[in-house]
């Protein structure tokens, strides 16, 4: 993934290849408008490829090594922790 120039709708102002923090401020903008779109509801074929273009900006920050993937839980079971708490105690009779 090449660095390039973008203007940042979450900072307000134009970001360039050479700021240190660069791959960081990619990804929280990325997240910005994520939750923008999402906050918009909006089914448009416009806004569904915006997303599908974020989303795989955010795959390829992650492969390259720019970002940290979220780690996951040892023994993941899909789902999550809250939800396996719940099941075992129902299984016991306890209300959760």
């Amino acid at each position: 993934m090449d660095k390039k120039t973008f203007h940042s709708r979450l900072f307000k102002r134009k970001i360039q290849p050479d700021n240190p923090d660069y791959w960081i401020i990619l990804y929280a903008e990325v997240q910005h408008r994520l939750k923008q779109i999402e906050d918009l509801n909006c089914l448009c074929h416009f806004c569904r490829d915006e997303r599908n273009s974020l989303q795989w900006t955010l795959k390829n920050l992650i492969k390259d090594d720019h970002i940290e993937e979220n780690p996951k839980p040892i023994n993941f079971a899909g789902k999550g922790y809250c939800a396996k708490i719940k099941d075992e105690e129902k299984k016991q009779g306890r209300p959760y």
